[in-house]
């Protein structure tokens, strides 16, 4: 059962409260609420990034997203890197459904992956737009913050096609980079 060990290690990244069947919004960290951007707010794109995720005492995980966003619609597809699907996430102005392929553990939920992914892609203004109560967007350069009430959620520094996520409180850090098509 290996090739299910990253979907749960993303457990803590993907854990949801209670939300009703038309909430929109994804809990990206205790008392986090981030609203999904439209995705006609986003920018056009399709790419297949590898996530390397490190976890506290140094063990790494690695699975594979597809990513597209056209037409008003965004579509997250994240296997493992064998192959294998293990959900997608899809927005069609702002109807999101989830598709799992293999048994969740209760209470994740995938569309905190899709908000991540907006986190580091989507312009600025659409973000700022989605941020729940407490929540602050700060931009530096190639570095993006989220605060909830001055404290950091989670950052993004960009370096071309790669990018780093960190979550201190977790400790998690997720180097994703664009592979080739």
């Amino acid at each position: 059962m290996r090739a299910f060990r990253p979907l749960a290690l993303l457990l803590p990244l993907l854990l949801a409260g209670c939300r009703g069947p038309a909430d929109t919004g994804v809990h990206l960290a205790p008392g986090v609420t981030f609203r999904l951007c439209l995705p006609e707010t986003g920018p056009d794109l399709f790419a297949t990034q590898e996530m390397v995720m490190t976890f506290p005492g140094g063990r790494q995980e690695t699975a594979i997203a597809a990513i597209e966003n056209r037409g008003g619609v965004m579509s997250l597809v994240v296997s493992t890197p064998l192959g294998q699907t293990l959900f997608v996430v899809q927005d069609r102005g702002g109807a999101v459904t989830v598709d799992t392929r293999v048994p969740l553990p209760a209470g994740l939920d995938p569309r905190a992956l899709a908000a991540l992914v907006q986190f580091t892609l989507w312009p600025a203004e659409a973000l700022r737009a989605s941020l729940g109560p407490g929540l602050q967007l700060e931009l530096d350069g190639a570095r993006r913050t989220l605060l909830c009430r001055g404290r950091v959620v989670w950052t993004v520094n960009r370096k071309g096609e790669a990018m780093v996520l960190e979550n201190p409180a977790l400790g998690l850090t997720v180097r994703v980079r664009t592979l080739e098509d």
